[in-house]
């Protein structure tokens, strides 16, 4: 038997994770997929496994503790037959910088005090635990600048630590700096008792972080909304032929996010993404459809990866397990990352126009509202139609106002073709 540390995985962007659950205790025989311990991020919740077949000695975090990736969380005992090896990838560093015969080391932590370091520090970042390799040519610029190199990303061969990487940390980190205060607010500081009985409930972690995402998209963002009505009566008539047909409930979202997804490879602006330098844009060969889904703690956007791949079923599907999953607090990291569009929805409540607010780093988001009913001409006379409001917002540094016209009227003749739509429903 031998004594194993297991340490938190990779929790991607989110840093200062909050555990709020312990599922075992010393002494319990756990497999490699039984869960330890939950954490919840500003995001959602995630339960952590053993990821070792073993016996529990002892659990290193509490209730009310803060971990990041790499923080040590669990020791366990582990049957010798079961251990895997691993092999040191630094066993064979190659220095690839100008002094070729120096050897890679271990990067202790330095305890500079310099305002420099402070600055960095400033940042909110955590020192991670995990070992640091690089030159001393590498280390002494470090100390220059009083960088601590557990916050700096690797890029040499084999996690090694190049100059390049030390740049490129002091150029992103200024940036954040600059960006951070440009978006600081505040409000102002009044006793309203002075007018009548008050109470105070703190904000939830996923309300606090909606409240900056949103602000700081506004206030970053040139946002224009161009509203308009489709007719959604032919997409009605064969929704409910199709559903009696094979014998399934699926609703209008569906339908409305496929012929979206197909429609946005022939808008790619619409799905791309400004880069850092506001310089050029990305193009991207997918749509993840990001889905809005209001929650007890909060409004959440997971996502379906390549929607425009998937039939309507198959996102109807996805759509009602992603919605679970986010009010159960169950969501995955990856459920929450990538998105590229985004369709927020208030159908089933009611109102007609708004204004949705773009999630970065997406350049548009389509907002849809409640169907209804209206009388209008045609040959034949007057007749009642259903008509779908539509709110697309979108980032006017990226597009125009006659690309987003043409995106809202080639939608609206696109959720009126039948066999479009048929073609759609499944594979």
């Amino acid at each position: 038997m031998t004594k194993k540390t297991i340490n938190i995985p990779d929790l991607g962007e989110a840093e200062d994770v909050e555990v709020i659950e312990v599922c075992v205790k010393e002494g319990d025989q756990v497999d490699s997929d039984d869960p330890i311990i939950v954490l919840e991020s500003d995001k959602a919740a995630m339960e952590i496994p053993a990821s070792e077949i073993g016996k529990v000695i002892s659990i290193e975090v509490s209730v009310g503790d803060t971990v990041s990736s790499g923080s040590p969380f669990l020791q366990i005992e582990v049957s010798n037959n079961v251990m895997q090896v691993e092999e040191n990838p630094y066993e064979t560093l190659i220095e690839d910088s100008n002094i070729a015969s120096e050897k890679p080391e271990k990067i202790e932590s330095d305890q500079s005090s310099s305002i420099e370091k402070q600055n960095f520090h400033s940042i909110g970042l955590k020192t991670s635990n995990k070992n640091i390799y690089a030159g001393p040519a590498v280390r002494k610029l470090a100390r220059e600048f009083g960088i601590d190199l557990s916050l700096v990303q690797p890029s040499g061969p084999k996690n090694r630590m190049k100059k390049e990487d030390l740049h490129l940390f002091v150029r992103s980190r200024l940036s954040a700096t600059a960006q951070t205060k440009s978006f600081e607010f505040s409000q102002p500081n009044i006793d309203y008792s002075k007018w009548g009985p008050t109470k105070e409930e703190k904000l939830s972690k996923f309300q606090k972080s909606s409240l900056t995402n949103l602000h700081t998209s506004w206030i970053n963002i040139p946002h224009v909304t161009q509203h308009d009505e489709c007719d959604l009566t032919s997409l009605l008539e064969v929704r409910a032929r199709l559903c009696k047909k094979h014998k399934v409930k699926i609703s209008p979202l569906a339908f409305i996010a496929k012929i979206t997804s197909q429609l946005l490879f022939h808008f790619p602006l619409l799905n791309c993404s400004l880069d850092q330098n506001l310089e050029k844009v990305i193009l991207k060969d997918y749509v993840n459809l990001g889905i809005a889904v209001d929650t007890p703690e909060g409004l959440i956007v997971p996502n379906i990866k390549n929607a425009q791949s998937k039939s309507i079923v198959e996102i109807s599907s996805e759509i009602s397990g992603l919605a679970e999953a986010a009010k159960n607090r169950k969501l995955n990291i990856a459920d929450l990352k990538g998105a590229s569009f985004t369709i927020s929805s208030l159908g089933a409540i009611g109102g007609k126009f708004f204004t949705p607010i773009i999630n970065p780093p997406e350049v548009a988001i389509l907002g849809i509202s409640k169907s209804f009913e209206k009388v209008v001409s045609s040959q034949a006379g007057f007749e009642g139609r259903s008509f779908l409001p539509i709110s697309l917002s979108y980032d006017h540094r990226a597009i125009n106002g006659v690309y987003a016209v043409q995106f809202t009227n080639q939608l609206g003749e696109a959720l009126s073709d039948k066999k479009l739509i048929e073609k759609s429903f499944i594979k």
